[in-house]
Parts: structure tokens; sequence; C-alpha cells
């Protein structure tokens, strides 16, 4: 019979690690990439940099940490899982509906071409 602490100890870690990196991702972003990008002569094409290379990662947490947390609820009932699972999740649908319109303005104006507006593009971000 495998004990508790051993079932959950992989998805918890995962969950852990994951949810860490998730973190990090978002305060390295806010102190080190935005303010970056903001300095730059052109931004825009730094931002669009950024945002491909971060969301990949960032979604892969999201999902792999939700998992991981999900799976420890389901084996302990434990509601600091279930609340682990749902607040990872719930970065998802709030980028969708807050953050997701401001980066399609800004993909809007790269595809315009050169001649975009930098001040627009700096309000935005």
């Amino acid at each position: 019979m495998t004990s508790l602490a051993t079932l959950i100890y992989y998805p918890r870690s995962i969950g852990l690690l994951t949810n860490g990196i998730f973190a990090g991702l978002g305060v390295t972003l806010n102190c080190v990439g935005v303010p970056a990008i903001k300095a730059s002569s052109d931004p825009l094409p730094s931002f669009i940099k950024t945002y491909n290379n971060g969301s990949k990662l960032a979604m892969t947490n999201i999902f792999i940490g939700t998992a991981a947390n999900a799976v420890c609820y389901y084996n302990t009932k434990r509601t600091k899982y279930l609340y682990a699972a749902v607040l990872t999740f719930f970065s998802f649908p709030f980028t969708l509906l807050f953050i997701a319109p401001v980066n399609n303005e800004l993909f809007a104006l790269e595809k315009s071409g050169e001649n975009y507006d930098r001040n627009k593009v700096s309000s935005l971000m």
C-alpha cells in the first residue's frame, strides 16, 4: 500500500515548482522586461519578442500547475490544493479577459508596418 505522502509527493512538488516559475516570470517581466521595453526607442518589436517567448512558458506553467494541484486535491480532499488549482488556473481566463485585448492592439499595430504610432504603443504598455 502506498502512503498518502508518497502518492502526492510528485504532483505537489510539480505544482509548487510550476507556481514558483510562473510567479518568477511575472515578477521578472514586471520589474525587468516592461521597464526595458518602455525605455527602448522602438518598444513594439521588443514587446513582441518578449511576449512570444514568455507566453509559452506562462501557459505551460498554468496548465501543468493546475493539473498537479488538482491531482493533490483528488488524492487528499484538502481544500488548500483545490484553492491552489483554482487560483493557478484563474490566470488563464484573467489573461483572456483583460490582458489579451491590449496585446491584440499591440499585435495589430505591429502588422501596420514601420509607421505605427509609438505614443499609442507607449500608452498601451
